[in-house]
């Protein structure tokens, strides 16, 4: 089965400015951070000032790591044809449209423009979107809609962009004719590399943005209120409530990061159960949100 790459267009270069940005963000914060850690831990200067700063080293990374991924799909979009199907080809997944349900092939499609339509066009259009009609098209091209080359079904439509269209087309033409020898199924073939069932699942999504919304919204108050505390807390008291062991306040920022750390291994446990153990692998999720309430719960227990 002969390849097409996909057409070349210059939104990779601006995918590739973007990510050198937030790698060049994620960088300068994190060795400011670094600077100020140097110092003895009566000297950190913690505060919002220096949460912004976390947050803003944290986020970056993130984003460095969304605009890497999109940077490594455009590069890896290709297409191929055979007997049964058309493939499209990104990082190690394949998209099927089967030959024998493709009725129309057209150039150009018109498509409602959305806010997320931004994001999900960086690098190259990617991404499903509702038409006028009822259908769906599918988006795994470089061009803009209205200038690539769409395959249609009864039901759905699929944008594409093959460097060699005419080519492309061609081919397809030829084992159109044919005719299948084989019935696909229509659909998404997940690649192994990227744990693409794990983070699809909306339950694991949802606990994952919970745990990292909760453990931001603790070190953050903690931060805050930071200057604020004395030299040294009471981190163990008696019955009586009177201070038994007293430790420097710098101390109250490791249960923060504790929590994180157990999210992390929870995170890597889950992305290797996930296959064989979905239901084990969404509890860890769960798990991760429960330690977070744990930690704050000690926090504000300690600080109170």
């Amino acid at each position: 089965m002969r390849r097409w790459k996909a057409a070349s267009s210059a939104r990779i270069w601006f995918a590739v400015l973007l990510l050198i940005a937030a790698i060049g963000a994620a960088i300068f914060l994190l060795v400011q951070i670094g600077v100020a850690l140097a110092a003895p831990p009566e000297a950190w200067p913690i505060g919002l000032p220096f949460f912004a700063q976390l947050l803003g080293a944290v986020l970056s990374l993130l984003l460095a790591g969304a605009l890497a991924y999109r940077v490594g799909a455009t590069l890896t979009l290709a297409y191929g044809v055979d007997r049964n199907g058309v493939y499209i080809f990104w990082l190690g997944n394949r998209a099927v449209v089967p030959l024998a349900q493709i009725e129309t092939i057209e150039g150009g499609l018109s498509t409602p423009q959305r806010p997320v339509d931004l994001l999900n066009s960086l690098g190259y259009y990617h991404g499903r979107s509702p038409l006028p009609s009822g259908r769906t098209v599918h988006r795994f091209t470089t061009l803009p809609p209205e200038r690539a080359l769409v395959l249609h079904t009864a039901t759905d439509a699929y944008a594409i962009s093959p460097a060699e269209a005419d080519a492309f087309v061609q081919e397809l033409e030829q084992r159109w004719r044919l005719g299948a020898i084989q019935q696909l199924s229509p659909g998404i073939e997940a690649g192994r590399i990227f744990f693409y069932p794990f983070w699809n699942d909306r339950v694991v999504r949802g606990f994952l943005i919970a745990a990292f919304v909760l453990n931001m919204v603790v070190l953050g108050w903690l931060m805050a209120i930071y200057p604020n505390l004395p030299e040294l807390i009471a981190v163990r008291t008696d019955a009586a409530g009177t201070a038994t062991e007293l430790e420097p306040r710098h101390q109250v920022l490791f249960l923060p990061l504790a929590a994180t750390v157990v999210s992390l291994i929870n995170l890597g446990l889950g992305l290797t159960l996930y296959t064989r153990e979905p239901i084990g692998a969404r509890m860890l999720q769960v798990a991760s949100v429960v330690a977070q309430l744990l930690f704050a719960v000690a926090v504000l227990t300690i600080v109170r």
